[in-house]
């Protein structure tokens, strides 16, 4: 008997005989019914649709990243010429600036507009062939 430390409405409490009751347990079981042939291949079919739709912007986007490349390097190649242009410029004005100094270096005279300067036509011109020579 339990003990009541001095309260009589207690009520005994009953033993729990749980080790020797045997309880019932249902699980419920589902079968999973298999998708018809129909279903399975929409599915399929429009993952399908979906790769190529992905696959084409992904191409579209790959085929972007090339025309940007390119058009850098042909900027690129573009900015390298202008240099080099720019650099010929200095140096043509530079070779236009010394050819007159060089020329009376070297003892030439420069010609007025009054004095015609006369050539002779075989002087430094090959135009004749050596038969041509023989016959005169």
């Amino acid at each position: 008997m339990a003990q009541t430390r001095g309260n009589l409405a207690i009520r005994e409490r009953e033993k729990q005989q749980s080790s020797q009751q045997y309880r019932q347990k249902t699980t419920v079981v589902t079968r999973r019914v298999e998708l018809p042939m129909r279903e399975k291949m929409l599915y399929l079919t429009s993952v399908l649709v979906a790769v190529v739709l992905c696959s084409i912007v992904a191409w579209r986007y790959v085929h972007i990243y090339d025309l940007n490349h390119q058009i850098a390097s042909v900027q690129s190649q573009t900015n390298q010429i202008n240099k080099d242009i720019a650099q010929a410029q200095r140096d043509q004005q530079e070779l236009r600036q010394d050819i007159v100094p060089k020329a009376l270096a070297l003892g030439l005279v420069q010609a007025t507009e009054h004095e015609p300067i006369f050539v002779e036509r075989n002087s430094g011109e090959g135009s004749q062939t050596p038969a041509a020579d023989a016959n005169n």
